[in-house]
């Protein structure tokens, strides 16, 4: 086990020894002979290093934050929305389908974990009188699962019950193809008046969302640059995942992997022995967040506790769980389950219910063992063909090699729907015809091997062209997509020092397709010319980058709420979710009409100049004034304002290269997304260079806390090789 944090040490691990010690940068570097002693020094240091964060993990994809921890009425929500999922019980499955390969490294993996804690846990355990349970394989696939699932695939949902609440409120279909332009439904009357009785359990955020140790890539980019357009003359990769900053310790943790002459310098989410990024003597590799469908919403009619199909009643079948809350008795807890999924509350009273498909819930081992196998390839196209087969991890790999090979690669399970209901509004559960059949085979994941013009990037992009079935129903706006083509196409030459710089990129697309559909509405004087002059640079003293965000925000306060579903509602969306900020390109489609339903009869000119006029005469400061956060420990908070840092400004904004956004989150946590580490990987050396939003270590003493963040903040990176 581990003791300090400077000590260098070999370790009796499982097959022989492990050396550990650290880098000038406090990252972890492993030394083993063999992959199994490898992972077992990784178990240790990321339960010397991020022991806490491991755990609470854990225990929220268990469901059993309210046994551990301090219990409240959001931990309570927490774990019932959890146990609804029922990542534990899929996961704890999945261990017997795990590859021989794939079990031995994860056992190894989970011994370092446990003989770490036994010897030397985190304070934090004794300060709650918490006693671990060992750690397992089914640890490490819920918690990846989680990665995946939780506030990513999850905002499917969130954006599908909001939909059905804007249909409850008045929405007609036409209307709403206007914002999802996918949208293939044509429901008829005695359809829609079935959808608007529908009883809505619970608000379209789930209680996940107040708590900040999940990790959450709600936006991110990564671009491949082939050798062509480089000064070095090879391929290079560079990777944003978007997360949420205002917390410490940071997300990620680095590492860095050696096996013979094998070396993997990896950056991992703890509890997970494969890394989200990394480069390898062959290969370098990043993650982004990919939009495949893989939740839909079904319209279920209940009657006696049963639900219709076709002619028939057929009794649910009924999952309980008790969740143990400390300090207080146990709440019992049932779910009701059918062949579709999970349903929406309890059937108590007849009517019609939302019942949640998730397509990934019984995943996971697969992707252990073909995720292994891409991280120690050698090439480009064979790693795009074993990540593909990750079916439990719905993401976007951006990879290139050291023999010059660049590509593009989705991974997930998307179900295959009707034609003719792709599931903008729920699927009619009591008829057979509207179920899924089945899953499209990896080989229909959208997918590009060495493209002509010799980059590629994604953000979270409309990639259904990549495929010939239909992969995305609600992709994110393709603003910053369209940028990082711009960037990478105007020169041939591209650098690391280039593209640390175009990392940190706050020119708005969005802001340059939206401003002329306002300009000529503007007064020439005051807050209307500084915004008619604007350089639609999110600049830290800008006003009229502010100026924009008053303006942009009260046209859709206007168009979907007054014109709308009520202003207060799109106020607490704009307010107290991400919801918008992940989804604002199909809300965008409707503003770039020149009639819509939207406008309420009215003309765009007629309904802008209003929120225009209104939106100028609001406060405006220099936009970084607006977007102070501090970074809070993520046990501790405001408890103990010492182990928090900050304030710091989120930069960028929607449609920037380095994208932020700085939101209340329900519960009234503030939350951001921003690059939480930037990456790149040039491939004419055996280095990769990286600025994290923290350190390598969790404890708050630790010089290696928030070692990273004022690098971070300042765009420099660090240097890491083998």
């Amino acid at each position: 086990m581990l003791e300090l944090e400077e000590r260098e040490q070999d370790v009796r691990a499982v097959k022989g020894k492990v050396a550990i010690k650290r880098n000038e940068h406090g990252v972890p570097v492993i030394t083993a002979d063999n992959f199994p002693d490898a992972l077992y020094g990784l178990g240790l240091v990321q339960a010397f290093d991020r022991g806490m964060q491991m755990e609470i993990t854990r225990l929220v994809a268990r469901g059993q934050m309210s046994e551990h921890m301090p219990s409240n009425e959001n931990l309570i929500a927490m774990d019932r929305t959890m146990r609804k999922y029922d990542i534990w019980g899929f996961s704890c499955k999945q261990v017997g389908l795990l590859e021989e390969d794939a079990r031995e490294e994860l056992e190894a993996f989970c011994r370092g974990v446990n003989d770490q804690f036994k010897e030397n846990p985190p304070s934090e355990f004794g300060l709650i009188a918490y006693v671990p349970e060992p750690w397992g394989p089914a640890d490490c696939i819920a918690v990846s699962k989680i990665m995946s699932m939780v506030d990513m695939d999850e905002t499917q949902g969130w954006i599908r019950k909001f939909i059905v609440q804007m249909v409850k409120a008045g929405t007609t279909p036409a209307m709403l193809r206007e914002i999802f332009t996918y949208m293939t439904e044509e429901p008829d009357e005695h359809y829609l008046e079935k959808l608007r009785q529908v009883k809505i359990a619970e608000p379209y955020a789930p209680e996940t969302l107040k708590w900040a140790a999940i990790p959450r890539e709600r936006t991110s980019s990564h671009w491949m640059i082939a050798g062509s357009r480089t000064n070095t003359g090879k391929t290079i990769l560079c990777g944003s995942p978007e997360l949420d900053s205002a917390r410490l310790p940071a997300l990620w943790q680095e590492a860095l992997l050696s096996v013979g002459d094998f070396y993997c310098m990896g950056v991992y989410i703890p509890g997970i022995p494969l890394p989200a990024l990394g480069r390898t003597n062959h290969l370098a590799w990043s993650v982004t967040y990919s939009c495949m469908d893989v939740m839909n919403y079904f319209l279920e009619e209940v009657k006696d506790g049963k639900y219709r199909r076709g002619d028939d009643w057929v009794p649910f079948e009924v999952r309980e769980e008790v969740i143990k809350i400390k300090d207080a008795e146990p709440l019992t807890v049932r779910y009701y389950e059918n062949i579709h999924g999970v349903l929406e509350g309890e059937p108590a009273e007849d009517g019609y219910y939302l019942c949640l498909a998730i397509a990934i819930r019984d995943t996971g081992a697969r992707s252990f063992a073909e995720f292994s196998r891409h991280y120690r390839g050698r090439t480009v196209e064979a790693s795009m063909d074993h990540l593909s087969r990750c079916d439990a991890l719905s993401f976007n790999w951006g990879l290139v090699d050291a023999s010059g090979g660049i590509g593009y690669q989705m991974s997930g399970r998307c179900p295959v729907r009707p034609d003719n209901w792709i599931g903008v509004l729920p699927l009619p559960g009591w008829d057979p015809a509207c179920d899924w059949k089945g899953f499209y085979p990896p080989e229909k994941n959208p997918r590009l091997l060495n493209p002509e013009q010799g980059f590629f990037g994604t953000s979270n992009q409309d990639l259904n062209g990549l495929t010939d079935v239909h992969i995305q129903t609600l992709p994110m706006s393709d603003d910053r997509a369209v940028r990082i083509a711009e960037l990478l196409a105007a020169r041939q030459d591209h650098s690391v020092e280039s593209l640390m710089a175009m990392q940190y990129n706050v020119y708005s697309k969005h802001a340059e397709w939206t401003l002329p559909l306002i300009r000529h509405l503007l007064p020439e004087d005051g807050n209307g010319r500084l915004l008619s002059e604007w350089d639609l640079v999110y600049a830290s003293d800008s006003v009229a980058a502010s100026i924009f965000e008053n303006v942009y925000f009260e046209i859709v306060r206007t168009v979907f709420g007054d014109c709308g579903v009520g202003r207060d509602v799109i106020a607490y969306i704009l307010d107290n979710s991400e919801l918008f900020y992940m989804y604002y390109g199909q809300f965008d489609h409707v503003l770039r009409r020149e009639e819509s339903l939207w406008f309420g009869g009215r003309t765009r000119d007629e309904v802008y100049r209003e929120a225009v006029m209104r939106g100028l005469k609001m406060p405006a400061a220099p936009f970084g004034s607006t977007r102070q956060v501090m970074m809070k420990n993520l046990v501790y908070g405001d408890m103990t304002p010492d182990f928090n840092y900050g304030p710091i400004e989120i930069i960028g904004c929607r449609g920037t290269v380095s994208q932020g956004a700085v939101f209340k989150a329900p519960g009234g946590r503030i939350a951001t997304f921003s690059p939480t580490i930037r990456f790149i990987s040039d491939m004419s050396s055996n280095r990769y260079y990286s600025c994290l939003a923290g350190g390598p270590s969790e404890k708050p003493a630790s010089p290696l806390y928030a070692s990273g963040v004022e690098d971070w903040l300042a765009g420099i990176y660090k240097l890491i090789e083998p």
